[in-house]
């Protein structure tokens, strides 16, 4: 058994779930709409910033994450942003139930 052939054999698969290919159709809809792109960027861009600013032991100032939750409130209004979040945090939460079964052999008890 090659290691590297199954870790091909998982990406295929991975491709063909339904919930990858909704993900990158929901994609692609955001990226032709200049709105959309433009909206979940700056969210992405002030959430990159809280997150630093956690990481870091800097403390956030409560106004910065009411922003934040406000532009998720408004995102979650617009049909295609909510649909592709939504289906971003689903293959996300496959994506991490893959990496701890892949992770498994890691742990060392």
């Amino acid at each position: 058994m090659n290691v590297y052939d199954k870790a091909y054999e998982l990406a295929n698969a991975i491709r063909q779930l339904p919930e990858y290919k909704a993900f990158k159709e929901a994609y692609q809809k955001i990226n032709e709409n200049e709105q959309n792109k433009k909206m979940l960027e700056d969210f992405r861009k002030k959430q990159l910033e809280i997150q630093a600013k956690e990481l870091s032991g800097e403390k956030v100032d409560p106004k910065e994450k009411e922003v934040l939750e406000k532009l998720w409130e408004i995102l979650n209004l617009n049909p295609e942003l909510s649909s592709y979040l939504s289906l971003e945090y689903t293959l996300g939460k496959i994506m991490d139930d893959i990496l701890k079964i892949i992770m498994e052999p890691m742990e060392m008890k």
